[in-house]
C-alpha cells in the first residue's frame, strides 16, 4: 500500500527554488526547496533539507523530503496509499516537477 517517487536535478538551487505535485495535471502542492548553505567547505556541511506531510482528497497520505545542496536537489516522496490495490494507478497519476528561483 506504499510507494515511493524519488529525482534529483544536478543544478544548485542558489535562490531556492519548490517542487510542483500534480496528480491527473492539476497542481496537489507546492513545497519549498531551501537554498544550500553555500560558504560550506563539504558537500555534507552544504545540505540543507526541507519536510512537508499532506493528505488528498482521497485520504492518501504523502511525506515529502527536499534535500538541497552545492551539488544539486534531491527529492523523494512516500506516498501511503488509502485503498489498497490502487498503488499503480495513483502512481501513474503523479507528476513532479522542479522550478528553481531565477537568481
Amino acid at each position: 500500500m506504499n510507494f515511493t517517487i524519488e529525482g534529483t536535478d544536478c543544478m544548485p538551487p542558489i535562490s531556492g527554488g519548490y517542487l510542483i505535485i500534480n496528480i491527473d495535471g492539476s497542481e496537489f502542492h507546492i513545497t519549498s526547496v531551501p537554498s544550500p548553505v553555500l560558504g560550506a567547505d563539504r558537500h555534507k556541511d552544504s545540505v540543507s533539507e526541507n519536510y512537508d506531510l499532506v493528505e488528498d482528497d482521497e485520504g492518501n497520505e504523502f511525506s515529502i523530503h527536499v534535500w538541497s545542496s552545492n551539488v544539486g536537489v534531491d527529492w523523494q516522496i512516500d506516498v501511503n496509499v488509502s485503498t489498497e490495490g490502487d498503488e499503480e494507478d495513483l502512481k501513474e497519476r503523479i507528476e513532479v516537477e522542479y522550478q528553481a528561483n531565477d537568481f
